[in-house]
């Protein structure tokens, strides 16, 4: 059996994407001295690589002399009540730690007692603490610049205590995941960057999605009536340099897939290593691809590698967003259907595994006309269907999509491959694309809540219904798409039935699903319905009777029903 090869989601420090040129552009501006201080932004959608760049930053940011770098994520801060002060705090404990031969204790003790100060304050306002104490009513006493106790004299003490700082030119801190945070929390984050930590020698980039960041302004600001146009002109104001980590190209994801591959065949590190940087060193002089006139490498990928990488990058250009995050978690999804596969006994060449995978992720309904096939109809329309895309017959054969004309022209031949135990097994499987969205607990109660096995349906029930509404509608939607798929889908509208009636939230989301699923139910859907209890169920049934469009056995079924109530 082959070794299971899995991509974790971990931003890396190795450059595989060519990203060598942000972090060069961006090393420059802070070396610049009119840039200071500087707000840098890399912006790029989520999973879209700005950990790894700021990953490489730090590596080669902390090579540099006299340079401090400080890396932040306000999304795991344990202390949602003050961001700002979280933020703030970080800072001032890492100098304290990082230059421990320097008079810091003192000046940086004074700063946090201005924190804690504005801490209590807050408190006091949000009616977290009651007692009115001398010292709990000064902080609302407004201070003077000079007071110990004062926020307001903050940035220009702390920007003499790095003055003072000889050994430091410059302090980096690189704030991830802000996009990932509470609006309040975003706002609180930037307040402490330009209120009170922007002064000389300090620079800071900021990696996240900038129009989510925009949406927390706004939302932040919602009560001042000031809106979008403000949050754009606020977070304008914070970014002197914003940078967009480039779209990858379908070339680059071929690369990227072929580099993640050849990380794990080969043996030596080394090896791979000299690979990345023959791949860099072709990015850096223009030439495409950059996998090429690998003849004088110790180790290079083989056909098999490039060629699955090479159809893996034209499928997922199709359809998903190019970044680095779904291509990892695709590959993982391929990795895991190859080992089922495997362990099922079913023989089938990885190429085939792929070419179906694309079409199942990008072309769901096509999918599952495939599958719903008998093996003497699907090899006829595989043939009609690729004579199509390769323009060996005109005409596009009336059961499939115009989209998905570049997947049936792509190799291998599935005419003469032994798709059939595959599909079954696929078809037993939550789809890709909910899978993706799913965690681990989600998926096994999908497939136990659609099991044949009622044992196993009724644990899964009594499961499902006690969990958080959050998990019961991913799982509903998963169910939802799961029963196209499916032969037998008496006992997964059971499971759907018994979620809606039991979480009143979710009956007409159920409700909707069933409806959208009506040409896959059996007679036993109809029986549930009836028996639920649930007026929004039980509403489908009438409409069930009329429908042309379903399993003349349901539609007889929920006639009989109707006529029985009248």
């Amino acid at each position: 059996m082959s070794e299971l090869q899995l991509w974790d989601d971990n931003p890396t420090t190795v450059d595989l994407l060519g990203f060598t040129s942000i972090v060069d552009t961006v090393v420059a501006a802070l070396q610049s001295p009119s840039l200071d201080p500087v707000t840098i932004g890399v912006n790029a959608p989520w999973g879209g690589g700005k950990s790894t760049v700021l990953g490489l930053l730090h590596e080669t940011l902390g090579k540099e002399p006299g340079c401090r770098v400080i890396r932040l994520d306000p999304w795991e801060f344990d202390d949602q009540f003050d961001v700002r002060g979280a933020v703030i705090g970080e800072v001032l404990q890492d100098l304290l730690t990082a230059y421990p031969d320097e008079p810091l204790e003192g000046p940086v003790n004074d700063l946090l007692e201005r924190i804690s100060w504005a801490r209590v304050a807050a408190s006091m306002a949000r009616g977290r603490l009651v007692a009115q104490t001398d010292e709990l009513v000064k902080a609302f006493t407004p201070q003077s610049r000079e007071d110990a106790k004062s926020l307001a004299g903050f940035r220009g003490e702390f920007a003499k205590l790095l003055q003072n700082l000889e050994p430091l030119k410059r302090l980096v801190v690189l704030v991830d995941d802000l996009d990932r945070c509470l609006p309040d929390a975003v706002m609180a984050t930037l307040e402490a960057i330009k209120l009170f930590l922007s002064v000389k020698k300090v620079a800071f980039v900021l990696a996240a999605d900038q129009e989510m960041v925009r949406e927390s302004i706004a939302v932040s600001l919602d009560a001042t009536g000031r809106g979008e146009q403000f949050a754009l002109r606020y977070l304008e104001k914070i970014v002197q340099l914003p940078l967009s980590l480039p779209r990858i190209s379908t070339d680059e994801t071929g690369a990227y897939i072929a580099l993640l591959l050849s990380q794990r065949r080969c043996e030596q590190e080394d090896h791979f290593k000299q690979l990345v940087g023959h791949a860099q060193q072709r990015r850096a002089q223009g030439h495409s691809p950059v996998l090429a006139d690998m003849q004088g490498l110790p180790w290079e990928p083989d056909a098999e590698i490039l060629g699955l990488a090479s159809r893996f990058a034209a499928g997922l250009a199709a359809h998903r967003s190019g970044s680095p995050r779904s291509i990892k978690r695709f590959l993982n999804a391929f990795a895991l259907r190859t080992r089922i596969a495997e362990r099922h006994g079913i023989d089938i060449d990885a190429s085939v595994i792929a070419k179906l995978m694309l079409l199942e992720d990008s072309h769901s309904k096509d999918f599952e006309t495939l599958v719903r096939l008998q093996e003497a109809q699907r090899a006829e329309l595989l043939e009609r269907w690729q004579a199509w895309g390769r323009d060996e017959q005109k005409g596009k054969p009336p059961e499939v999509t115009e989209d998905s004309r570049e997947w049936a022209s792509s190799d291998p031949d599935l005419t003469t491959a032994p798709i059939g135990p595959y599909l079954s097994l696929a078809a037993s499987l939550v789809s890709l694309t909910a899978a993706a969205s799913l965690t681990q607990q989600q998926l096994t109660w999908v497939g136990d809540l659609a099991s044949a096995s009622e044992p196993h349906r009724r644990d899964a029930q009594a499961e499902i219904v006690a969990a958080l509404i959050a998990d019961q509608q991913a799982v509903v939607d998963a169910l939802v798409q799961r029963a196209r798929r499916e032969s037998e889908t008496d006992p997964l509208a059971e499971s759907l039935v018994h979620i809606a009636v039991h979480t009143p939230e979710l009956r007409s989301a159920v409700a909707e699903g069933l409806w959208e699923i009506r040409k896959y139910l059996m007679p036993g859907a109809v029986v549930e319905l009836d028996s639920s209890g649930v007026e929004e169920l039980q509403a489908l049934i009438p409409q069930l009777a009329a429908a042309t469009d379903i399993d003349p056995a349901t539609q007889e079924s929920a006639k009989i029903t109707t006529e029985r109530k009248d």
